[in-house]
C-alpha cells in the first residue's frame, strides 16, 4: 500500500504528463507552419514530461525513505508545489509571448521564483529520508 506521500507525488506525476502531452498539441500545431516553436512552448512541454519522470522516481525514494508520515508528507507536497509554480511560470510564460522572462521580469519569471523555496525544502527533506532509509 502506497503512503500519502507517495499517493501525491503519483499523481502529481500522471498529471503532469497529460500536460505535456496536451502541449504536444500546440507545438505540433506552431511546427506545422513555422521552422521553430515558440521557446517556451519547447520548454513547457519538455519540463512537464520530465517533471512527470522525476515525480514517478520520488514515489519509488519515498518508499525507501525514513521519513514520519508527516514529514513525507510535508516534503510530497512542497516537492508538487514547487513542480508546480515552475510548469505553472512556464505556461504563463508561452501564453503570453514571452521571448525572454529575465528581460521582461513577468508572471512567469515571478511563478518560477517562488518554485525554488518549496522545491528545495523539500528534495532536501527527500534526500535526508533517503538516506538515514539506506545508511
Amino acid at each position: 500500500m502506497a503512503s500519502t506521500a507517495q499517493e501525491i507525488v503519483v499523481v502529481y506525476g500522471v498529471l503532469i504528463i497529460a500536460w505535456g502531452m496536451v502541449l504536444g498539441i500546440p507545438l505540433a500545431a506552431a511546427r506545422q507552419s513555422a521552422a521553430q516553436a515558440p521557446r517556451y512552448l519547447v520548454t513547457s512541454h519538455l519540463a512537464a514530461l520530465m517533471q512527470g519522470a522525476m515525480h514517478m522516481g520520488f514515489f519509488v525514494a519515498f518508499g525507501v525513505a525514513d521519513l514520519s508520515s508527516g514529514v513525507a508528507t510535508t516534503a510530497a507536497c512542497l516537492l508538487v508545489v514547487g513542480s508546480f509554480l515552475e510548469a505553472a511560470g512556464g505556461a504563463a510564460n508561452w501564453l503570453a509571448g514571452i521571448k525572454d522572462q529575465f528581460a521582461d521580469k513577468n508572471l512567469g519569471l515571478k511563478l518560477n521564483s517562488l518554485s525554488s523555496p518549496p522545491a528545495l525544502i523539500g528534495i532536501v527533506l527527500l534526500v535526508v529520508g533517503v538516506l538515514r532509509g539506506v545508511l
